[in-house]
């Protein structure tokens, strides 16, 4: 990974979160964010794309049994497969920095809103032609963000038609999943070379200094690492509840993630699960002076509500809008994201000596 690479990062993150956080005037104690670095990449960051990895080569062995097989139980297995997959990018996706920000890695692991259904759109045009770019890893990557990753995958195992896997009468269809499978298999290799130990990436992400292309100072990166849990929590929010859960009457299910598969609630909870073992794993707490560290106990409790409701919410997503008692939680869930937003940029953020600007948090 080059020099001028990790700058482009550090420009793709710190951007992101300018204006954020910064010291409040007068607070003596310097801060270290050593620990939390550390913590955040052997705890957090490294397992996480390490099981991603895992994840996909499971979804491309079992995608590719399917297709040497076709059965009922190749079928389940495969979506099973998928399903693992979708929970553990939900687990990580929120932590946009390193490589994941470069050569569109985000967008054609997932590729989501696709306000325009341009994904579906793609992959069902070359379904039907049975384009050649789309049968092979080495021609896939190459095209289109939104026919190339979870999202296409999801529609080829779960979508109209699908069921013909089982029965053996979806040759090309196999061929793309094949294809879209081993694509991203490739993706969660590069990103976990490179926050591996052996690149330069790791060494300067527990090392913030003025000569640093991602971090200039200790500020700088607890900004990320608080940054990204709040600007996680508001997408889930906004984009992955609020993309669907609308007025009565006008809600968009159809727009919801992972509609084909069912698993737009088991997603949204494992996207909240990851950014709680962020919290826990950063151990962020340790930049809290003593007598403030049981605010981290509250934004657990905070975690822990917003987590158990998600679970909680299973079924048909047309079902949980419909019913008057499920549609109170959902609105809750919205509610209970905007208690734990609140905790960490109202208190977390000061009690660590840093204060919030006019872009951290959405100041509701």
């Amino acid at each position: 990974m080059t020099l001028s690479s990790l700058s482009r990062f550090r420009v793709a993150c710190i951007a992101a979160i300018a204006g954020t956080l910064f010291p409040v005037a007068g607070f003596s104690v310097e801060l270290d964010a050593t620990p939390v670095l550390k913590d955040t990449l052997k705890l957090y960051v490294q397992p996480a794309y390490s099981q991603l990895e895992d994840s996909f080569q499971a979804l491309e062995q079992h995608t590719e049994a399917l297709c040497d097989s076709p059965s009922e139980e190749a079928l389940d297995e495969a979506r099973n497969a998928f399903e693992d997959a979708a929970l553990a990018w939900a687990g990580i996706e929120w932590f946009r920095t390193g490589p994941a920000m470069s050569d569109n890695r985000l967008e054609r692991i997932l590729f989501y809103p696709d306000r325009k259904s341009t994904g579906l759109k793609q992959v069902r045009r070359a379904m039907r032609t049975e384009d050649k770019d789309a049968a092979s890893r080495a021609t896939l990557a190459k095209q289109s963000v939104a026919m190339q990753g979870l999202g296409a995958i999801e529609f080829l195992l779960f979508g109209k038609d699908a069921e013909q896997l089982a029965d053996g009468e979806a040759g090309f269809r196999c061929t793309y999943a094949i294809a879209v499978a081993d694509n991203l298999v490739g993706i969660a290799e590069e990103l976990s070379q490179g926050w591996s130990d052996d690149e330069k990436l790791a060494a300067l992400f527990v090392s913030p200094a003025r000569d640093n292309p991602l971090f200039r100072d200790h500020v700088e990166a607890l900004n990320l690492v608080l940054g990204t849990m709040i600007h996680g929590l508001e997408a889930i929010r906004d984009i992955r509840i609020g993309g669907f859960l609308r007025d009565p009457g006008n809600d968009r299910t159809v727009s919801a993630i992972y509609r084909d598969s069912g698993l737009t609630m088991k997603s949204i909870a494992a996207n909240l699960e990851g950014l709680e073992r962020l919290f826990n794993q950063s151990g962020m707490e340790r930049v809290l002076p003593d007598g403030e560290r049981d605010l981290a106990d509250q934004v657990r409790f905070e975690f822990n509500q917003s987590i158990r409701t998600a679970r909680s919410l299973e079924g048909d997503l047309d079902d949980l809008v419909a019913d008057e008692a499920t549609r109170r939680k959902l609105v809750y869930l919205q509610n209970s994201i905007r208690y734990t937003i609140k905790r960490l940029n109202d208190e977390i953020a000061p009690a660590a000596g840093l204060a919030a600007g006019f872009s951290f948090g959405d100041g509701d």
